[in-house]
């Protein structure tokens, strides 16, 4: 039987549950026209739900047969409990957003290269020295203007960028300082 007529045959369920019966009723009336006994030629037969089992296989793909039951199982599941399935499909959805949310974030900050020429060879500036208050320190941070002289040092032999961070600070205008004094 053909690939294209097993899968058709998914759709037909009554008809081809009728024309198994048939075909299992036909060699059951062959064994009766031999001049068998009707009780001997269905127990010499066997299980009619086995071949009956055994030709569905045959004349069907099993796990898509069983996949299409789901499926309508649970279309009239949806469709009888409509405030349970629009919760449970809601949930689903806002799990699989955030979930395609984490990884684009993850994709985007540790999975793809930077976008530079050679991200193999990138290296951690840091400055050292010591500070107004007189204590030596190493940092990796630095001032724009000196990151600008450093680029502009180095700029036939390497590539330099720069990484910042959001930092909180207070701002007061004048007005409020006034406002403050009074």
């Amino acid at each position: 039987m053909s690939w294209w007529s097993r899968v058709a045959n998914l759709w037909r369920g009554e008809w081809v549950n009728r024309d198994i019966d048939e075909e299992l009723r036909s060699h059951i009336a062959e064994a009766l026209a031999e001049g068998r006994d009707p009780e001997e030629a269905r127990r010499a037969f066997g299980s009619p739900l086995r071949h009956r089992e055994a030709s569905r296989d045959f004349r069907l793909i099993p796990w898509l047969d069983s996949v299409r039951a789901d499926v309508v199982f649970g279309w009239r599941q949806i469709r009888k409990r409509k405030i349970t399935s629009a919760a449970a499909i809601l949930s689903l959805a806002l799990a699989m957003g955030a979930g395609i949310a984490s990884f684009r974030l993850i994709d985007a900050l540790l999975l793809r290269p930077l976008p530079v020429a050679d991200p193999g060879h990138l290296h951690l500036f840091a400055v050292q020295g010591f500070d107004p208050g007189g204590n030596f320190r190493v940092s990796e941070s630095c001032e724009y203007p000196l990151f600008r002289e450093l680029r502009a040092a180095v700029k036939s032999q390497a590539e330099l960028i720069a990484v910042s961070w959001v930092q909180r600070a207070e701002l007061n205008n004048k007005s409020d300082l006034e406002m403050k004094q009074a």
